[in-house]
């Protein structure tokens, strides 16, 4: 005898069959979602944070070399082989994450090796000068390196926009699977339970999403804004400036003495330390600009247009407000207090004007504080 199935149950039957398969799809389309969350911590960001890394390093090399060069302190040689160690670490990471990525790996092996390879031989030429004592040749190739920062600039430009496209994809497969997942949340829309289900699943995926774009710009350790945001805040400002003719201003600051300070108290005083130091800049920038952290113990402050005040005025205000916190520092004579050094540059862009010449304006204004004795503000200006 066969089996007769009424009206309702038949349409039971079809909805608990839509429930199970929109159950699978919807499962297999937030798994989807989080694979390709997954795939940004751990592969994209990484990439990024790394890549971004290499330009600060070899800017810190060239200003160990510099100085070493110019005072023949061993403690510049110390921060130079600290910050060597630190690119090779830097590379090294590169390498292991970029498998599946050629162009990174191309642009890294076949532009970014050569260069730094040759800034090396550099460096350790200058330093070889300076040990053999030929100190006047030495100086008269002190700001030979330049030139291969320079070269490294479009290189690492161009690292930058591959970071982008790998970044990009990662949230196109996202959106994708996003996009999966909604049509699943429409058909199921009549079924209570799994549309709350979906509800509560897509509210989580959407705050997950929320803090992936926080972590990607701001700075894990102190909290304000990292190195990609304030480069992409850079890039919108000049456009806006290069339109309107205003002046734009950038602010350079770097703790001084800061790998003296974390070899004295430890990195977890030194992590304690670069807290509050950024939480005391930002404060005393408030709403006149972006405070982010440059890199290191580097920090930048990249001021709006028409701000309310000048930018020696923030930078001073920022200078005595470190000064304010005292921090001990024994070690740093003669203030043994936590200080910063301050490089100021203003400019306004010019059709044949670059980001960088105001970049170095203030690299040199800082340079130019750090070697007239530290804690002071030094004023520059882009060519």
């Amino acid at each position: 005898m066969q089996t007769k199935f009424s009206l309702l149950q038949r349409y039971l039957l079809i909805s608990l069959m839509a429930l199970f398969l929109t159950s699978v799809w919807s499962y297999s389309a937030f798994q989807d979602i989080e694979q390709e969350n997954r795939r940004i911590v751990e592969e994209a960001i990484p990439i990024a944070n790394a890549a971004s890394e290499l330009l600060r390093l070899l800017l810190d090399q060239e200003l160990s070399v510099r100085g070493y060069t110019y005072n023949q302190d061993t403690l510049s040689l110390e921060q130079y082989e600290a910050t060597k160690r630190s690119l090779a670490e830097t590379i090294q990471i590169i390498n292991e994450l970029d498998d599946r990525h050629p162009v990174m790996q191309e642009l890294i092996q076949d532009e970014a090796m050569p260069l730094i390879r040759q800034m090396e031989m550099f460096h350790k030429s200058q330093i070889r000068l300076v040990e053999s004592g030929d100190i006047d040749m030495a100086n008269a190739r002190r700001y030979s390196g330049i030139a291969y920062i320079n070269q490294f600039r479009a290189v690492d430009a161009a690292i930058r926009e591959e970071i982008d496209k790998i970044i990009q994809q990662a949230s196109l497969r996202s959106d994708t699977a996003s996009s999966s997942a909604k049509w699943v949340i429409v058909i199921v829309v009549g079924i209570a339970l799994l549309l709350l289900m979906t509800f509560m699943h897509t509210f989580r995926l959407e705050r997950s999403k929320q803090a992936l774009i926080h972590r990607s710009l701001h700075d894990a350790l102190t909290g304000i804004w990292n190195r990609r945001a304030f480069d992409e805040r850079f890039e919108r400002m000049w456009e806006e400036v290069a339109e309107t003719g205003d002046v734009i201003a950038l602010l350079l600051l770097d703790i001084d003495a800061f790998k003296m300070y974390n070899d004295t108290y430890g990195h977890l005083a030194g992590d304690a330390c670069l807290e509050r130091v950024a939480t005391t800049i930002a404060k005393a920038v408030g709403e006149d600009g972006m405070t982010a952290r440059y890199g290191g113990e580097e920090f930048a402050v990249l001021l709006r247009p028409r701000h309310a005040r000048q930018p020696k005025e923030i930078a001073e205000c920022i200078r005595q407000a470190v000064l304010k916190l005292n921090i001990p520092h024994e070690g740093y004579q003669p203030l043994r207090k936590v200080s910063v050094s301050i490089g100021v540059a203003e400019h306004a862009p010019a059709p044949d004007s670059e980001k960088a010449d105001l970049i170095e304006a203030a690299d040199r204004a800082l340079y130019q504080a750090k070697r007239s004795g530290r804690n002071r503000v030094s004023i520059g200006k882009a060519v």
